[in-house]
């Protein structure tokens, strides 16, 4: 309807009447062309966000909230699940379909599928952060927002080498248009997310990985841990400064406490693992002995000592326990048992310590790990993500905080190379499966 009146009819309209309708009909149109003008301007704050959210209003651009996508058991490393669920995520949105919350794996077991232990997404992960931060980009659905509880349409993942990369996207536009689409549930059979063929670049991954918020009570496990490592680093600096008895090293101890954080890939399964891998790929820059690793970290000048140097290992699977001895002088080597806090990671399955271990290595001021690890590699993406958020598109010959470096390969200066995550990667292939090919920028 046109807000305009025909202007004919004014004739019909007494005298006195006509500048007061004309005085209204200027107003409703400002009012309208300034609404034009200014509405692109106007931002949305996150409590008016959520009370147009919690009303399923769609007023921002994003995935359909009635058509769902399911996936099989996500499994294996902590990592690896994290990468699963990501892929996963980014083949919903590419079907612009919600992912329907997966079931994790608590359990590492990589060939007893029936001794895995599944485990829900929001045991681990904070759901309702997810979506909130992710708004627009992906979203997660829980089963009980399914309301045709008909069959799925079944969509078959292929394998062997004649599913190739474009086979698989081809699959995935015929189901996004096609019959396929018909249905409100697409569940995807065959191989697990980790093993699909990849199609999204690592700034998607990046962007997912960012929307993931530990669950509450495993947030207060990582605090802990943390305060404990800087309750090392208080102590480590009040026994420097008695020691020298010199006022200038006593006023730092009033300083921020900062730690080192280092992915020690020394476990036994490990070094046999990454022997084989090295004379298949005839490269040296694979595996790292303690002494060699301890050398490398020694180099790093970044970070005021004494300092801690937390060791992110696995105690268990450890041939040598001495991982704590033959530090310089200055680094302070702790590991859960020396630091206090095994019956924190006791308590929990496999995929909850490996999820403290890696946000305790993700917040330290620098962190040092391997570059064929998936560990490390997604320690480093999440680093190198919050330094492009600050601004910082490079490492190189400066401290810009949040340092990361790779032990097994060595830096310009002799040292550990600096390390931060190739943004402009077009897939997540050598997150994956590590590289040694990396720079600080």
């Amino acid at each position: 309807m046109s807000i305009l009146l025909d202007l004919k009819h004014l004739r019909h309209i007494s005298l006195p009447t006509r500048p007061f309708i004309c005085k209204c009909l200027l107003v409703v149109i400002g009012l309208v062309i300034l609404r034009a003008i200014i509405s692109p301007f106007l931002a949305i704050s996150s409590s008016e966000k959520s009370f147009y959210e919690s009303r399923a209003l769609d007023l921002f651009p994003g995935v359909r909230k009635n058509k769902f996508v399911e996936v099989p058991q996500i499994i294996w490393g902590l990592n690896n699940q994290k990468i699963a669920f990501a892929r996963a995520c980014l083949t919903a949105k590419f079907l612009n379909r919600s992912l329907l919350m997966p079931s994790l794996s608590a359990s590492l077991f990589y060939k007893e599928v029936d001794l895995l232990q599944p485990i829900t997404f929001d045991k681990v992960f904070d759901f309702n952060k997810f979506n909130a931060r992710c708004h627009g980009f992906v979203r997660l659905a829980r089963y009980s927002e399914i309301s045709d509880h008909t069959e799925p349409f079944k969509l078959q993942k292929g394998s062997g080498r004649r599913w190739t990369v474009d086979r698989d996207l081809d699959q995935l536009q015929q189901s996004r248009l096609g019959e396929a689409d018909d249905y409100e549930v697409i569940h995807v059979t065959g191989k697990h997310p980790f093993l699909w063929p990849d199609h999204w670049p690592v700034k998607d991954y990046a962007r997912i990985f960012d929307c993931l918020a530990l669950a509450p009570e495993i947030e207060t496990e990582v605090v802990k841990v943390i305060s404990k490592i800087k309750d090392a680093g208080k102590k480590a600096r009040h026994e420097a400064a008695i020691s020298h008895n010199n006022k200038r090293i006593y006023g730092s101890t009033n300083l921020s406490v900062q730690y080192i954080a280092v992915h020690m890939r020394i476990e036994k399964d490990w070094m046999i693992h990454c022997k084989k891998w090295e004379q298949r790929s005839n490269s040296k820059e694979i595996c790292s002995s303690k002494g060699e690793i301890i050398h490398k970290v020694s180099q790093i000048t970044d970070l005021r000592r004494p300092v801690v140097v937390y060791l992110a290992v696995a105690d268990s699977l450890l041939e040598d326990d001495s991982v704590t001895s033959g530090w310089r002088v200055g680094m302070i080597a702790y590991e859960k048992k020396k630091l206090g806090v095994t019956d924190i990671y006791d308590r929990q399955p496999y995929l909850i310590k490996s999820a403290i271990d890696f946000e305790v290595c993700s917040r330290a001021d620098v962190f040092v790990g391997n570059s064929f690890s998936t560990f490390s590699n997604l320690v480093v993406l999440s680093r190198t993500e919050r330094l492009y958020n600050l601004g910082k598109a490079s490492s190189c010959g400066e401290d810009v905080g949040l340092s990361s470096y790779a032990y097994n390969i060595i830096g310009d200066d002799g040292g550990p190379q600096r390390w931060m995550t190739d943004m402009s990667d077009t897939s997540l292939q050598r997150i994956s499966y590590g590289t040694n090919n990396i720079s600080c920028h």
